[in-house]
């Protein structure tokens, strides 16, 4: 079943799609403020992975460590990459579909985290771009991540030069050059907010409130 995008966008017009850095924690300031519902599709990741059929998703039913023998963080970055890609693209409709029943049931949602934007865009009324523009910025230094990096430092059967190597992959697997603004921001047209080491998450909340007209919300 396809549903055309019009009617998707009609449907998910109360949907406020949160993309780039800090957007955990900017969601969860205007949840605070607006009493909004959140979304996280990091969340959603574990029980769509158990709906998923190797039919219709197989890039989410796929066990890549079992298929190249390594743990996750010694998979080529490119592989990660590819994985990732196939992942998000499968697992959107999933996302939606859950948005679409959420949208009934809340006047405000703000849905936070990696989605594949391309059809995202095509079904959103209300999107943000948060473009780190600070002098660091590191992935693995939040509780939800920072376990991969220990996964990698607690094993016992590779030496510390083996764990080191390992990291520095984990980081090119995971980095992006922040200087830049991803080419399909730029594409989508998607808005921006830019902040840097000066910007405090509350004044990013609120310029984010602003853009998506959340005081009129409700």
């Amino acid at each position: 079943m396809n549903i055309p995008d019009k009617v998707l966008k009609k449907r998910l017009q109360n949907v406020y799609f949160i993309w780039g850095r800090g957007k955990t924690t900017v969601a969860d300031l205007l949840r605070a403020q607006y009493h909004c519902a959140v979304y996280s599709t990091d969340d959603s990741r574990d029980p769509h992975r158990e709906e998923a059929d190797p039919a219709d998703e197989p890039y989410m039913c796929r066990d890549f460590e079992a298929e190249y023998g390594v743990t996750f963080w010694e998979l080529p970055k490119e592989v990660i990459a590819k994985r990732e890609a196939h992942w998000l693209s499968e697992m959107t409709p999933m996302i939606i579909a859950d948005l679409l029943v959420l949208a009934g049931q809340h006047d405000c949602i703000l849905c936070e985290g990696d989605i594949d934007y391309d059809a995202a865009a095509k079904a959103a009324t209300h999107m943000v771009y948060l473009w780190n523009r600070a002098s660091h910025f590191d992935w693995f230094d939040r509780p939800d991540h920072a376990d991969a990096l220990d996964s990698i430092r607690n094993r016992t059967d590779i030496g510390e030069d083996e764990k080191a190597h390992l990291i520095e992959q984990a980081y090119q697997a995971v980095a992006v050059n922040e200087e830049c603004l991803p080419d399909w921001v730029t594409r989508l047209g998607i808005p921006v907010i830019a902040w840097d080491d000066t910007t405090t998450p509350e004044q990013t909340a609120r310029d984010a409130a602003a853009l998506f007209g959340l005081d009129s919300v409700g």
